[in-house]
């Protein structure tokens, strides 16, 4: 980054070097420890150093590598880390990278507990009691005073494989429902021995693990600890006892640092630690503020949603918080630290913490981001893109994310493109995403790629329908058809006039309302209408065939936002199918037989999948051009495909 930074005069805390024991780190902006999915046999691998070298190279200060999971019964996810001695060349050259880019590199070491299904490796999860995490959950094995020793010997094997790497600071994951939280929290631990009952006897096994390692490697690297300020659960750890603990580890142990966030994994719990858009920016500060006051000359670092420099800047300048995470911020532009200091924060790709990144690795998958398509494939899509050889004439038609994206690396590329949209306004469907209650900040996605359009000087033309004669007429040498996806007429049976859903976010009045929806998406549409009426003062029932209710949204972000609708009063009837007669409506259940009626109905909106508007596509095909389909004119998906198909094009034009 260039000397001085021009972006230091905007958040001068933020490019703020800071001393963290005996390393200085070059500003106060970190990368949290999260899974990537990208091991393979739970071992490093070229996809993780390229990952982390990137972020780096952006001008990160402190990188902190993902688990290292201590014990075969922790291997829970299908490419999470394991701390094996196996591992250690692959850490070492993850280390490496890091720190050749002049970032500090740190790693975290734990056991998941209970959560750990450990499909992989069969074995039974464990815990300190019999509490399954979620319903749904194994029971775990219910660890033996053996098992603990194990356990911590683990523990002590992955530090001394963090010193061996070279990483330069470690943390003990005290936090989030993993195996040392779930003896610390009484909604977890049930013990009758030493390890449970009294706060003091669930803090001793987490404690006597964090001695071992300190005891072990202390005198090698720095150690912290951590932790969840509160675990958002009735009956768990709260604020009051995470106040207590951090006292406890800041004035009786030499621990390093302190990093908090919050909650744990259970549900909807754990869908809190990566906040969504709907939640506002760092949704948390004030709990981790709370910690602070107990932490003493203990550095404090925090996280969960610090969207923007900004965020981060307004944390630090508070005077309690030494280093602050912008990690999801970092997956959608791990140079975003380095155009900041550059003056061109115009240019930094906006996170609008959609959660398909955890969503991905909730379903074994390796993480990816919508905003970002290159998450992953760092050296498989180098950035800045290759120049095309030779440069061509690309057309694209229709202007939602797939054709914005296709048509930004085109032009990044130096192909001639323009961009034909018939709406008055880019942006597609997040045209009306962006209407719903708490939904806004996907109008960021439009408005950075507009933004770079215009700087790429790619010829945007709106408000004119577009023929196949147009085209034909324009004469490019490729076209791109990103026209998206059309609704069809809604039908309810027995209600004359259903709304669509982007009739039902026109901005209209659902003050005394009774609104009921047939919902065949499961998707954020659905959520935004329901959340947007009952906010707006309707009564609203979602009524779906399927079996659980918006299996289409992210799995962390479902669990808020159930919650957020349970306690507006939507009622989320599942599978059922409704009929109308009259205002009221009769919801007919495929497990039971009992009819149930809703009176004074004055609303239906039905929520299905719309079609692939691909008329277009279909005119040109023997037109003898060039033709390319990407986005919902494929076929009807989310986002995350969208963009990930307008980028791919973009790169292979």
């Amino acid at each position: 980054m260039p000397e001085p930074y021009p972006g230091a005069a905007a958040y001068p805390h933020v490019f703020r070097p800071l001393r963290l024991g005996g390393l200085t780190l070059r500003n106060r902006i970190f990368v949290s420890a999260h899974t990537t999915n990208f091991a393979v046999d739970f071992l490093p691998t070229d996809r993780h150093v390229a990952y982390f070298r990137e972020r780096a190279q952006g001008g990160a200060g402190l990188i902190i590598v993902e688990p290292l999971r201590v014990h075969d019964t922790s291997l829970g996810r299908a490419g999470g880390l394991s701390s094996a001695p196996e591992a250690l060349p692959g850490l070492t050259r993850i280390v490496e990278a890091v720190r050749a880019a002049g970032a500090a590199v740190f790693v975290q070491i734990t056991h998941t507990g209970r959560h750990s299904e450990n499909v992989f490796r069969r074995t039974a999860s464990w815990g300190p009691s019999t509490v399954r995490w979620h319903v749904t959950g194994p029971v775990p094995h219910v660890m033996t005073l053996a098992d603990m020793r194990e356990v911590r010997r683990a523990y002590v094997d992955a530090a001394r494989l963090a010193v061996k790497a070279g990483f330069q600071g470690l943390e003990v994951h005290f936090g989030h429902g993993h195996l040392l939280h779930q003896f610390i929290s009484p909604a977890s631990n049930t013990r009758t021995d030493a390890y449970g009952g009294s706060e003091e006897n669930r803090l001793r096994f987490p404690l006597e693990v964090l001695d071992d390692v300190l005891e072990a490697v202390g005198s090698e690297l720095l150690v912290g600890v951590r932790m969840s300020a509160d675990e958002l659960l009735p009956g768990g750890q709260d604020l009051a006892q995470g106040r207590r603990i951090a006292e406890t580890l800041c004035r009786t142990r030499p621990i390093a640092f302190l990093n908090v966030s919050v909650a744990s994994y259970t549900e909807p719990s754990i869908g809190h630690h990566v906040a969504d858009m709907s939640e506002g920016r760092a949704p948390y500060l004030d709990k981790t503020l709370a910690i602070a006051e107990v932490a003493g000359d203990v550095p404090i670092l925090t996280a969960c949603r610090f969207a923007e420099v900004a965020d981060a800047e307004k944390a630090l300048a508070t005077g309690k918080i030494a280093l602050v995470a912008m990690t999801r911020a970092h997956m959608a532009d791990p140079f975003l630290l380095a155009k900041v200091a550059e003056g061109r924060e115009e240019e930094v790709r906006p996170c609008v913490s959609c959660n398909f990144c955890i969503g991905e690795i909730a379903g074994h998958r390796p993480i990816t981001c919508m905003m970002n398509p290159r998450v992953g494939r760092e050296a498989e899509w180098p950035e800045p893109t290759r120049d095309a050889d030779p440069p061509r004439s690309v057309l694209v038609v229709g202007g939602g994310p797939a054709g914005m994206e296709a048509a930004r690396v085109a032009a990044e590329r130096g192909h001639r493109v323009r961009l034909w949209e018939q709406a008055a306004e880019l942006g597609g469907q997040i045209r009306t995403g962006r209407r719903g209650v708490g939904r806004h900040e996907l109008d960021l996605l439009r408005r950075y790629e507009e933004n770079q359009l215009r700087r790429l000087g790619v010829e945007i033309r709106t408000g004119t329908p577009v023929t196949a004669a147009d085209v034909l007429a324009a004469g490019p040498d490729a076209v791109v058809i990103a026209t998206g996806s059309a609704r069809r007429r809604p039908k309810a049976p027995g209600w004359a006039r259903p709304l669509t859903p982007e009739q039902a976010l026109d901005g209209r009045s659902w003050a005394g309302r009774t609104l009921v929806i047939l919902d065949g998406e499961g998707s954020w549409t659905t959520a935004s209408v329901a959340e947007t009426a009952a906010r707006g003062g309707a009564t609203v029932h979602v009524v779906t065939r399927a079996g659980s209710p918006l299996w289409g949204v992210s799995y962390y972000s479902r669990m808020t936002t159930v919650e957020r609708l349970r306690d507006l009063g939507v009622n989320l009837w599942t599978g059922v199918q409704a009929t109308f007669r009259g205002d009221r409506a009769e919801l007919t259940s495929s497990l039971v037989s009992a009819t149930q009626v809703i009176e004074g109905v004055t609303d239906v909106v039905v929520a299905e999948p719309p079609d692939a508007a691909d008329r277009l596509a279909a005119e040109l095909a023997g037109a003898g051009l060039d033709v390319h389909v990407v986005g919902d004119a494929v076929a009807p998906r989310s986002l995350l495909e969208a963009m990930f198909e307008g980028h791919a094009l973009g790169r292979a034009l």
